[in-house]
């Protein structure tokens, strides 16, 4: 909980003890005072949020049972206020207003958004209008040379518009994300971009069905701040939800029916994907070359380029790293290998590869999906590391584990701490880029490896 908040309901708990067991209350109205005062300095510093709605409620409740009732308080009352603060404190803290961890680099990150329109591809989620061309929100994260006392970005940018299908994804009111309004990342927008001899290398991250370029930010701010770009794109109608910046949206149009179907149309629809992917780094070389205006401009290394995607997006990822030489690295994070294409599959991969994730896909609709890989795998000839974590899930590879202490008993995730998770994710990943993307000689990788959270496939 923020600072306020705890504050308020460390108040108000006292309150009620003087309330229940001191017959004068002038200690009462004074705590309850008081605690009234700090949450109108809560409203007007942190925000309000409809967690501690129950909180604010709370409040005129026991004054006006004050009122009515200067004796005793009967025991049922007692045991009803009672309920109603554990209420009051629960709520808020299993539906937090969580904080990203800070970013273990020295750099300060910066972070920029772009739309783009590609003018060579029509759009085939909307058939229904002739003209329509495919556009894509991406979003840059860069190391910064200093933040000049700007205010750090908010973690999703419209969130009224983006409530509703975020909660609509989890069976939830529409009211119920809100409070992601009230979340800070550690990035800074349009701050200067540091310079590089050589220039910056830079990751390009494709987000699984259904999630979004905002759901691994935790990991683009390790990498900025340790002089990474990267660039994240929502591939609109596979993305939760894409807001343009006129306030149009893509909304997600890719639920289909399952497996045997699910492959079958994602196959198709993997091409989109890989060609969005080709796309960005295409823009991204316009950027550097300043036909885009940008804080990179001049400021990129085009032959340092890896790419990296979760879920679908790895299977993304994987298949772009074939299409396009220009990318010369590829981590996965809990791959979906089923739509990768069978020709992919056979050749295997020709460059540095890092696959990470969960212990087993039995008991999913695609159980055969680590058979795949291992095939993948040893048809490939460049250095590749298929690891598993163990005690994860597929979301513990994403910023969702820090939405709530209680998310692992009703979401994909895992028993291993995010604080443990995502330190041993990014450093994977991180050595990995360090190793094979920009051949610095850090040692054998396999050391890092050569822990008990840890297993090869």
């Amino acid at each position: 909980m923020r600072p306020l908040e705890t504050l308020s309901l460390i108040l108000l708990f006292i309150t009620l003890l003087f309330l229940f067991f001191n017959r004068k209350r002038t200690y009462f109205l004074s705590l309850l005072f008081l605690t009234i005062v700090i949450s109108i300095l809560q409203y007007f510093t942190e925000g309000l949020r409809w967690q501690f709605y129950i909180f604010i409620y709370f409040l005129p409740a026991i004054y006006f049972y004050h009122i009515k009732q200067k004796e005793h308080i009967l025991s049922i009352v007692k045991v009803f206020f009672s309920f109603w603060f554990l209420l009051a404190f629960v709520v808020p803290y299993i539906i937090p207003v969580f904080s990203l961890p800070s970013p273990q680099g020295k750099d300060f990150v910066g972070t920029e958004t772009f739309h783009w329109v590609d003018s060579s591809r029509l759009e085939w989620f909307t058939k229904e209008k002739s003209n329509d061309y495919r556009e894509i929100m991406a979003q840059i994260w860069y190391p910064g040379s200093h933040h000049q006392n700007k205010k750090v970005e908010p973690y999703m940018d419209f969130i009224k518009l983006r409530s509703e299908t975020i909660a609509a994804a989890g069976n939830l009111p529409s009211f119920f994300p809100s409070h992601l309004n009230f979340v800070k990342t550690n990035s800074y927008f349009e701050i200067p971009c540091k310079n590089k001899k050589g220039g910056l290398p830079t990751v390009i991250f494709s987000h699984g069905i259904t999630g979004s370029r905002h759901l691994h930010q935790v990991l683009f701010e390790h990498l900025s701040s340790q002089g990474y770009v990267v660039v994240a794109l929502d591939h609109s109608y596979d993305c939760n939800l894409t807001i343009f910046p006129d306030g149009r949206v893509a909304d997600y149009r890719s639920e289909i029916t399952g497996n045997p179907d699910s492959v079958r149309i994602r196959n198709k629809q993997i091409n989109t994907r890989t060609k969005d992917i080709v796309f960005v780094l295409n823009q991204i070389t316009k950027i550097h070359h300043g036909n885009l205006k940008s804080k990179l401009n001049g400021k990129l290394n085009l032959e340092k380029i890896a790419v990296g995607g979760h879920s679908y997006g790895g299977a993304t990822a994987i298949q772009s790293a074939k299409t396009d030489k220009r990318i010369k690295t590829c981590f996965v994070l809990d791959g979906w290998i089923n739509p990768v294409p069978k020709a992919t599959i056979e050749r295997g991969m020709q460059k540095p590869l890092l696959c990470m994730g969960r212990p087993s896909w039995e008991g999913s609709d695609y159980p055969d999906n680590y058979n795949i890989l291992n095939q993948f795998f040893s048809n490939s000839s460049a250095p590749s590391y298929n690891i598993i974590i163990k005690n994860t899930l597929h979301l513990d590879y994403t910023d969702i584990p820090l939405y709530s202490p209680i998310i692992k008993y009703v979401m994909d995730v895992g028993d291993l701490p995010f604080s443990t998770s995502h330190k041993l994710i990014n450093n994977l990943i991180f050595t990995f880029l360090e190793s094979h993307l920009l051949d610095k000689p850090i040692g054998d990788y396999n050391k890092l490896l050569n822990n008990n959270l840890i297993a090869k496939m």
